[in-house]
């Protein structure tokens, strides 16, 4: 099941969202995000959050397209964010991808990418949209295929202590049953040689970000 979540931080590039919104199986707008959908011409499933964000137009027009409304109290002990990662999950979701959930604020730019590696996330393949780049959130298990286009750089950073195990297959610096130290930065700056390019490890959470091509 694929779920969309429209956040509430930057949003430039929506190169592909017309096929993906078609794609999703659940649409959910994180407070503010119900803006963008707005802008976007893309009628959420749900709105979740707060709601100290969305305009109060936005808000009645969903209302009167019957968007279902998950309103929060603003005193509580998890972002809008995490709330609607909760019903998707409870929804059945397999595959997230999160638009706008980069940008705006440095702390909830790095809340959400840490939220999205939470232990509770672990069975989602997710996908952060940012602005400029493609973020992937890996777990140990079967070979990740990353897609891309050759020349692409693609950096990998541990996000929970070491990841072990790490086996890289077309890319310029390719690696096999290796060690990335959380902190490192030998994971900077690679790049794709080969479309068809994988990504493997053995224990921890890494985060694959593809850069956009010049």
């Amino acid at each position: 099941m694929l779920t969309l979540i429209v956040a509430n931080g930057e949003l430039t590039g929506t190169t592909g969202l017309s096929n993906l919104v078609a794609r999703a199986d659940l649409i959910l707008a994180v407070d503010g995000g119900a803006n963008h959908c707005r802008r976007l011409g893309i009628v959420p499933d749900a709105l979740i959050g707060d709601l100290d964000s969305i305009t109060p137009t936005v808000l009645e027009e969903f209302r009167e397209k019957a968007v279902a409304i998950h309103r929060h109290p603003p005193r509580k002990d998890a972002t809008d964010l995490e709330l609607a990662l909760d019903l998707a999950m409870a929804r059945g979701a397999q595959e997230v991808f999160l638009l706008a959930g980069l940008g705006g604020r440095w702390d909830m730019s790095l809340a959400n990418l840490l939220l999205a590696a939470g232990e509770k996330y672990k069975t989602l393949n997710f996908t952060v949209l940012g602005p400029d780049c493609v973020m992937h959130i890996l777990h140990p298990g079967e070979p990740y295929s990353l897609g891309g286009v050759t020349g692409q750089t693609v950096s990998l950073l541990p996000l929970q202590g070491d990841v072990h195990g790490l086996t890289l297959r077309g890319f310029e610096y390719p690696l096999k049953d290796a060690t990335l130290c959380f902190g490192s930065t030998r994971g900077v700056s690679n790049v794709l040689l080969d479309p068809a390019a994988t990504i493997q490890l053995r224990s921890g959470v890494l985060l694959c970000i593809r850069l956009d091509p010049l």
